[in-house]
C-alpha cells in the first residue's frame, strides 16, 4: 500500500497542508478543533512522515526569503502580505526584498538559500531563467507565486490569468461592444496569457482583426496614460480598453477624461486585479479580481511543507479562482 502523504491528510482533516504542517511541527497556532482533525485523520490514513518536522526544525533558520523585481504593485504588496502573515503564524521570519530586475542582484540574494541562511524561496516574476529555476527548484524549497515560469520542479500558486483575461472581454463583448483594445505588456508571462485570452474571446466572438488592437507598455498608470493617447490619436476610436492591470486603466480613465471623453459612454474601460485603484476611479473600475492575500497565503504553506516534511511533493501548480467583478467604467 503506498504511504500516504501529507496532502491526504490535509484533504481527509478538511484544513490546509499547512495546518497539517503546523500541527506537526508542534506549533501553538492552531486551534483545538484542527488539530484534532488532522491527528483523526493521520490515525485514520496510518500517516508516517519520512522525517519529523520537529527534528527538521532543528537545523533551521526559521527565516524565508521572498523576491520580485519590484514591490510597487499593489498585488505584490498583498501578495507578500499574505506571506508574511502566514508565515509569522507558524513562527518564520519573511525577508521580502526587491531584485528591480537586476539579474547579479537577484544570484546574491538567491545565495542566501544557497549557503542556507534561509530555509525557503518564494519568487515572485524572476530574472534568471527559467532553467535556472528548475536547477534551483531541484535542489532547494523554492515555490513561484502569479508570475509562474516554466518550470516543472518548482510549484505555482497564481490564477488562470488567460481565462480571467477571457471572461472579462467576453463581458465587454456580450455587454455590445465590438471594437476592443487592450494594453498589455508582452514581457510578463502573466501579461502574454492576457493578451491570449482577450484574443481567444475575441476570436470566438467572430470580431475581425481590425475591430481588435493592441499596443504594448508597463503596468503603470503612466503608460496608461500614454498608450490611451496612442489610441486615441491613431483612427477610429475603441468602443471598450481591457487594461492589463488596474494601474494601467487608471491612467486610462484619467487619459480618456482629459481628452474630452466620458467612461462608459464614449469608451468603456476594464482592468484587472481589483486593487485599491479600482474604486478610487471614477467611475469605479469593471476588473478582474485576483485572490493576491490568499496567494501568498497559499505560497507559503506550499513552501512550509517542502521545508519540513521530507520527501513533499515538489512539482505542479495550483490555480485559485478569480472573480470577475461589473462596475461603473462598463455598461453592465
Amino acid at each position: 500500500m503506498a504511504r500516504a502523504t501529507v496532502q491526504e491528510v490535509a484533504k481527509t482533516a478538511g484544513v490546509s497542508v499547512g495546518t497539517v504542517s503546523r500541527v506537526l511541527n508542534g506549533s501553538p497556532a492552531v486551534s483545538e478543533s484542527s488539530k484534532e482533525k488532522v491527528t483523526t485523520a493521520i490515525r485514520q490514513l496510518n500517516y508516517r512522515p519520512l522525517a519529523s518536522a520537529r527534528d527538521l526544525r532543528r537545523d533551521r533558520t526559521m527565516r524565508i526569503l521572498a523576491l520580485a523585481k519590484n514591490l510597487n504593485s499593489p498585488v505584490i504588496s498583498e501578495v507578500f502580505r499574505g506571506v508574511g502573515d502566514a508565515a509569522a503564524l507558524s513562527g518564520y521570519v519573511s525577508l521580502i526584498a526587491p531584485t528591480s530586475g537586476d539579474l547579479e542582484r537577484e544570484q546574491q540574494l538567491v545565495d542566501m538559500l544557497r549557503n542556507s541562511s534561509v530555509d525557503g524561496l518564494i519568487l515572485f516574476s524572476p530574472t534568471m531563467s527559467d532553467d535556472d529555476v528548475e536547477t534551483l527548484a531541484e535542489q532547494f524549497s523554492v515555490v513561484q507565486v502569479c508570475e509562474i515560469a516554466d518550470s516543472e520542479a518548482a510549484f505555482g500558486v497564481s490564477i488562470d490569468d488567460r481565462q480571467a483575461a477571457f471572461d472579462i472581454t467576453r463581458h465587454l463583448i456580450e455587454t455590445g461592444y465590438q471594437r476592443l483594445a487592450m494594453i498589455g505588456n508582452r514581457a510578463a508571462r502573466s501579461g502574454r496569457l492576457r493578451e491570449a485570452g482577450f484574443r481567444q474571446a475575441a476570436a470566438e466572438a467572430d470580431l475581425s482583426p481590425d475591430q481588435m488592437l493592441f499596443v504594448e507598455g508597463d503596468f503603470d498608470f503612466h503608460a496608461g496614460r500614454r498608450l490611451t493617447r496612442k489610441l486615441l490619436e491613431t483612427g477610429p476610436l475603441p468602443d471598450a480598453v481591457f487594461c492589463g492591470s488596474d494601474t494601467v486603466a487608471a491612467g486610462c480613465v484619467r487619459e480618456i477624461t482629459d481628452a474630452g471623453l466620458r467612461v462608459p459612454d464614449d469608451i468603456a474601460v476594464a482592468g484587472f486585479d481589483d486593487s485599491v485603484q479600482a474604486e478610487m476611479c471614477i467611475p469605479e473600475l469593471t476588473t478582474i479580481r485576483q485572490p493576491a492575500y490568499d496567494m501568498g497565503q497559499v505560497a507559503f504553506e506550499s513552501l512550509l511543507e517542502r521545508m519540513t516534511v521530507a520527501g513533499a511533493h515538489r512539482r505542479g501548480r495550483l490555480f485559485l479562482p478569480h472573480e470577475l467583478v461589473v462596475r461603473g467604467s462598463t455598461k453592465a
